[in-house]
């Protein structure tokens, strides 16, 4: 919710009016009561219902709020001319008016008071700044005589009763019509025991009541204010903001308005002997209280949302591993239903062999077969390759390399083919089914990738060596070689590098892949007609 919008297109009836003006004067007339009452001039409500009323319903209570003044300067025989009371009344729209414009104009992408940044920023610019706003009127236009230490206090006391009153009422509450009036409506903020999953407990607030009257009974305000604020503190770290700024309201409940009256039940306070060190400290622990119960409730927030995210995370593995169980049985009981009948056929085709007629066809079947095997293979490989997890171990890189040339020596023109070996470095520690898949598919693509027309003898070296932190194995060729056009996308998945490919195009893709997981990588260079060289980079 937009917290500090104009609400002008909200339908106002005439009680709405008359609601809002009865209470802006029972707010004056309270206050003037109290006046006279206690010769008290601190307390004035009327500031705190006009900020509280202009960021619920907009401007056009501006108008109210300027009658009200009016009306209030009146009944406190303010002194002066009729224009001079007329000027005099532009002091509290203009606070009012001071804290929408600020508000609205700079904290105009604000949530209302749910992170700590806006509230900082509500209470400087839509507290403090319209605050001086009214102590400069107060200096230059009223009763104050040009007494700086008076107008310090009533500064003081209209930010106390700012963030006591006008504070809990915009952040708890919003205002809906309803009919030809309105009604206030919870914010769901959500933000109270964000980690006991429940709202402000009576129970709760009932507590911290007694525990303040209790405190009231038994220490001089004056002297022990400071108490208050470190309850109220403590308070704030315990629950949190929403619990916090209630507590405040209590405080100041208890120590600036019961007090005034002599109900002779609380003891009467001596806040109305106007000490500017007693509002300087209130209003300082008060803020800062709730700043705390802000920044306690943002952390409660995080956290709160880092624990379904985390909860949301575990779901998301849980699924993933299941999905990729099943697809790793998808792919064994694939491979395996078509595993079966090729090597039928390749049984049927032994068997043509031996008959004494030469059967034309028998060669282009074996070759599809085989194709058919070797893509199988792949498939299962980048399944495996996948999911499995790394394992450490010593790998000979002379018998890992003869494994593979003893397995891949079906390929055509394999025995016309010279491998030649520079094996510096033989041991090394890797996870041994990893790069054996990286060295079987580089290996084979050298072995399938010779020229059709062998000008020169056909030849693979496989060389090895050790650096300061990585492990280095080289295969080369003198084959096709690939073209520039196609070096940058050889890596790609079914993506094959020359009009000659014969594979599925998964070789390089699975074996960039394992490479990888081993927290290597693939290096190479090629000269299209002259051949490739392949690197691979382990860590040590």
């Amino acid at each position: 919710m937009k917290f500090f919008a104009d609400r002008s297109d909200s339908k106002w009836g005439a009680g709405t009016w008359v609601l809002l003006m009865v209470i802006l004067i029972s707010s004056s007339t309270l206050s003037f009561y109290l006046r006279n009452l206690t010769n008290s001039f601190l307390l004035y409500l009327s500031i705190s219902v006009s900020i509280v009323m202009i960021h619920w319903f907009g401007l056009r209570v501006l108008f109210l709020s300027y009658v009200n003044a009016i009306f209030t300067l009146i009944i406190w025989n303010a002194p002066g001319e009729w224009w001079q009371i007329m000027l005099n009344g532009f002091r509290e729209p203009l606070l009012a008016f001071s804290s929408w414009f600020f508000c609205q104009n700079i904290v105009r992408n604000s949530k209302g008071l749910s992170d700590t940044f806006s509230f900082a920023r509500f209470t400087v610019l839509g507290v403090v700044l319209p605050d001086i706003v009214n102590s400069f009127f107060t200096y230059h236009y009223t009763f104050v005589n040009g007494d700086l230490e008076r107008v310090a206090l009533i500064w003081l006391s209209d930010f106390i009763t700012i963030i006591c009153v006008a504070v809990p009422l915009l952040h708890f509450f919003q205002p809906v019509p309803h009919g030809n009036l309105f009604k206030l409506i919870r914010h769901d903020n959500g933000e109270a025991h964000l980690t006991e999953g429940k709202q402000i407990g009576k129970v709760e607030l009932m507590v911290i009541t007694l525990l303040f009257t209790g405190l009231s009974f038994v220490l001089d305000f004056d002297k022990y204010w400071f108490v208050y604020g470190i309850v109220a503190t403590m308070v704030a770290v315990r629950s949190g903001f929403d619990t916090v700024v209630l507590a405040n309201l209590i405080i100041f409940i208890l120590n600036y308005i019961l007090p005034l009256f002599d109900l002779g039940v609380l003891p009467r306070s001596s806040v109305s002997s106007q000490l500017l060190s007693v509002h300087i400290g209130m209003g300082t622990m008060l803020f800062t209280s709730s700043l705390i119960g802000r920044v306690i409730t943002d952390l409660k927030k995080s956290e709160s949302e880092l624990t379904d995210q985390k909860k949301q995370i575990e779901k998301a593995n849980q699924q993933l591993t299941s999905a990729n169980q099943e697809m790793d049985r998808f792919v064994y009981s694939v491979s395996h239903d078509i595993s079966a009948p090729l090597k039928s056929i390749k049984g049927l085709l032994n068997l043509g062999r031996q008959e004494k007629e030469d059967f034309p066809y028998l060669k282009p079947i074996e070759s599809s077969v085989q194709k058919l095997e070797e893509f199988i293979g792949e498939v299962l490989d980048h399944s495996r390759t996948n999911r499995k997890e790394v394992l450490r171990e010593q790998v000979n890189l002379t018998e890992l390399v003869n494994g593979i040339t003893e397995n891949l020596k079906y390929l055509e023109n394999f025995s016309t083919i010279k491998f030649t070996f520079d094996i510096q470095e033989s041991t090394f520690t890797a996870d041994k089914f990893l790069i054996k898949v990286v060295l079987s598919n580089l290996l084979s693509n050298a072995i399938k990738y010779q020229k059709k027309r062998a000008e020169q003898p056909r030849e693979i070296k496989i060389k090895s060596w050790k650096g300061e932190s990585k492990f280095h194995i080289e295969i080369a060729d003198n084959g096709e070689g690939i073209a520039d056009m196609y070096k940058e996308k050889i890596f790609e998945m079914f993506y094959r590098g020359t009009t000659n490919s014969t594979g599925s195009g998964l070789g390089l893709f699975i074996a960039k892949e394992a490479a990888e997981k081993l927290k290597g990588k693939i290096d190479f260079t090629s000269a299209y007609g002259v051949g490739s060289e392949f690197t691979v980079s382990l860590p040590v």
